[in-house]
């Protein structure tokens, strides 16, 4: 087992999930999971052309479970899908940046409504990527051509936001993903900076997680961020391939690279 041990806290990897697939049982160019209520993880694939568009649903001992969506841009389906959540009611959220709107499903994969449109007026979408619920089951989108983050109800009333573009502090270069503390507090990985910053609910700044000057830390293009129980953050360092592990304030961790050598059961199965 690959262990490393750093700042007094010890990762241990446990094992890989998936493999090639443009349906069924595997992943094709996989850009978001979440851990639903019902403890099945929800797996977005963003495909390639018109092929692989899908959520697919496992349980935590990697069996398939099925899958649901396919490539278009009628209701149900999805042209460049980006992230997904769940909400508190176990229905499930889909972000396409293409079609500029968000998709929902039930916990099956049947499809209920979407919401969102194009442009950049409050509560208008142009490439939403990131999603993430709050403990009030409110809906937080990064809007990543509008260089903002959006705050929505379910059905998509919207609420607030804040961001502007720039390089500043506190501002935002075609931001990614992002995600939601304990207390509420909102991460956002801002691809075009090479930084994750962290805002309060009403857009102040609190933290960013950027490294050291001498390069310690440091990201090139972060894609998404999640924050464990103990408030340290992790990074998918996207342009470097690996994963980057600071503490609440920002204080660099350790690295996790892995070396994609393992088969997953699902490949061992196929090989098999």
């Amino acid at each position: 087992m690959l262990t490393t041990v750093a700042a007094g806290r010890v990762f241990d990897y446990s094992h890989c999930i998936g493999m090639y697939s443009q349906s069924g049982q595997g992943f094709w160019t996989p850009q978001d999971f979440v851990l639903g209520k019902d403890g099945r993880v929800y797996v977005l694939s963003r495909g390639v052309e018109q092929l692989g568009q899908r959520v697919s649903k496992i349980n935590l001992d990697s069996e398939f479970q099925g899958q649901f969506g396919s490539f278009g841009g009628e209701e149900g389906r999805f042209i460049w899908p980006r992230s997904i959540d769940v909400d508190q009611d176990g229905r499930v959220y889909v972000s396409d940046e293409y079609t500029n709107r968000i998709s929902v499903f039930d916990a099956e994969g049947a499809f209920r409504y979407h919401w969102g449109r194009y442009g950049d007026d409050d509560g208008l979408l142009s490439g939403p990527s990131g999603i993430a619920f709050d403990s009030n089951n409110n809906l937080w989108v990064v809007d990543s051509l509008n260089h903002r983050v959006q705050c929505f109800r379910q059905q998509g009333p919207f609420i607030s936001k804040f961001g502007t573009q720039g390089s500043g502090d506190g501002e935002l270069e075609m931001p990614w993903g992002l995600c939601i503390d304990n207390n509420q507090d909102i991460y956002v990985a801002d691809w075009g900076n090479n930084r994750v910053q962290k805002f309060s609910p009403d857009g102040k700044l609190l933290v960013i997680f950027e490294g050291t000057s001498d390069g310690v830390g440091s990201l090139k293009g972060p894609s998404g961020v999640a924050v464990d129980s103990e408030g340290d953050v992790y990074v998918t360092d996207w342009g470097n391939h690996r994963v980057q592990i600071y503490d609440a304030s920002g204080r660099f961790i350790t690295t996790l690279v892995g070396d994609a050598q393992e088969p997953s059961p699902w490949t061992q199965t196929y090989i098999d």
